[in-house]
């Protein structure tokens, strides 16, 4: 039986010698394994793939697929730097590219359309030395029948009621509400007591003329707005007065649906001013007041 210092020994040469030996054939072959890596790309018929490297690095390539309607430049002989490829009929292309140098390289790949020659898609490799193998699958795809689909052409109303549908998603589903029944009740009562005030006047000499009706009209629009507007701001302002009496006095913490939006107040006190100004100007600018008198 060997002696427990023997084997101690023997152990020891082997971690001292034999495991750094084993360490470096492990990492020779760890440099000397390819680099491999893999590119699938989408095309149509005209694109074209190019490879380009700043070095004569490209050793081999591979191209399996309709050879026939495929069209590769390649030089008459290697190592290269440059390698392009194209279809002229539908269909998928498998490319193994292999590159090799000793010192540090530069790979690039580029997609370009066939139409306009510019590049839809780039790709870049950087490779300290060694070998490298770039596998690329491209599938170029028939060009549409159509490649300029002719687009339904709106009226003016249809883009009017679209461009109102957009704005109106800007508004609570309140607010909304809030806006209907008050021009319902706005412009019902007031159409109403504008046409028993023309049918009044009628045949007198203070008979309403097309401007004082527009101005009537403006003046029941411009307290529609300002309705609206106070309604919002109580609304708004009741709330906010609610949660804080609620959690500051009574020290009830609730959540509620808040009903604060910056944009609805603003663009309620813009109405508000707009159709005041538009009011104004009509009733100093062209004397339009009709009842000033009574």
């Amino acid at each position: 039986m060997p002696h427990p210092k023997i084997r101690e020994r023997a152990l020891l040469l082997i971690l001292v010698f034999i495991l750094p030996m084993v360490t470096a054939e492990i990492q020779v072959a760890r440099a000397d394994q390819t680099l491999v890596r893999a590119e699938t790309f989408q095309l149509n018929v005209g694109d074209s793939i190019s490879i380009h490297s700043n070095l004569l690095d490209i050793q081999q390539v591979f191209l399996e697929g309709n050879l026939t309607a495929a069209s590769v430049a390649v030089p008459s002989q290697y190592p290269t730097n440059t390698l392009l490829l194209n279809a002229s009929a539908a269909g998928t292309y498998d490319l193994r590219v292999i590159f090799n140098q000793s010192s540090a390289y530069y790979i690039y790949v580029l997609v370009r359309q066939g139409v306009t020659n510019t590049v839809e898609n780039s790709t870049s490799y950087y490779v300290s030395g060694g070998s490298f193998e770039l596998d690329i699958t491209a599938y170029f795809n028939s060009n549409p029948t159509q490649p300029f689909a002719a687009t339904d052409t709106l009226s003016p109303w249809d883009s009017f009621t679209d461009w109102m549908g957009s704005f109106s998603q800007a508004f609570p589903d309140w607010v909304k509400a809030l806006y209907l029944l008050l021009a319902v009740q706005f412009f019902a009562v007031g159409g109403l007591w504008i046409r028993r005030e023309s049918a009044r006047k009628e045949g007198t000499t203070q008979e309403l003329d097309a401007g004082e009706r527009a101005y009537l009209w403006l003046d029941i629009l411009y307290k529609f707005f300002l309705a609206a507007f106070v309604a919002i701001v109580a609304i708004m302002g009741g709330e906010l007065i609610l949660l804080f009496l609620l959690r500051f006095m009574f020290l009830a913490s609730i959540t509620l649906l808040s009903l604060w939006d910056l944009f609805v107040v603003g663009f309620a006190f813009g109405a508000v001013i707009l159709v005041y100004l538009l009011r104004f100007v009509l009733e100093k600018g062209f004397d339009l007041k009709p009842f000033e008198s009574e």
